[in-house]
């Protein structure tokens, strides 16, 4: 009976070491750096902004860190690592984005010249099926008001076919996140793809 007191209380030793030096909390989880030398840490949106918003991607898929064998790959990339930036009305930089402002910010980075603006993005590039959306293509939705047609919000498609579309964008309710085409608001919302990368 003292053996087994023993080993209980040395496994019970282990678990608190582990929770001080290695558990959640301590910084020594996965850590990230962006491309301008901001380290910081990874996390998921909250309870509140996920009904129809997808958690950020794990870290093991590979988002964050290597080569990419496109310019799509990187941006898309590029883009993930923003997850979590503030929105804000107008903007252009790390300090908050609008919706495209984000797309401005992020092609900008490799060399693609995109206008602040919805109503000028949704003329880029040319107009492709939805089935056929692929990493780095934007995606354009109307505003808020379903009634009105005209362009209105922006993102950029993370997921290539037969994969259901998945997007990045800044909204105005949770800052830049990833969200779901298919059964979401945001397909009623739905107005174009535009491919504006050439095929690689």
């Amino acid at each position: 009976m003292k053996r087994i007191w023993m080993v209980f209380g040395l496994l019970l030793a282990l678990m608190l070491l582990y929770r001080v030096f290695w558990g959640p909390g301590t910084g020594m989880g996965v850590k990230r750096t962006s491309s301008d030398g901001r380290d910081n840490q990874f996390h998921t949106d909250s309870a509140a902004t996920r009904s129809t918003t997808l958690t950020a991607p794990s870290p093991s898929l590979g988002v964050l860190e290597g080569n990419y064998a496109t310019k799509a790959d990187s941006i898309v990339a590029f883009a993930l690592q923003r997850y979590g930036s503030d929105y804000t009305y107008g903007g252009t930089t790390e300090e908050g984005f609008d919706c495209s402002g984000f797309i401005t910010f992020v092609f900008s980075r490799f060399g693609e010249k995109m206008p602040h603006g919805t109503s000028l993005q949704a003329k880029l590039g040319t107009s492709v099926p939805v089935q056929q959306a692929r990493k780095g293509d934007l995606i354009i939705f109307t505003g808020t008001d379903l009634k009105d047609r005209t362009p209105g919000h922006s993102g950029i498609v993370i997921t290539n076919p037969p994969k259901a579309v998945q997007f990045v964008h800044s909204s105005s309710n949770g800052g830049v996140k990833v969200s779901e085409l298919e059964g979401t608001l945001y397909q009623k919302r739905f107005l174009d793809i535009r491919r504006v990368l050439p095929r690689p």
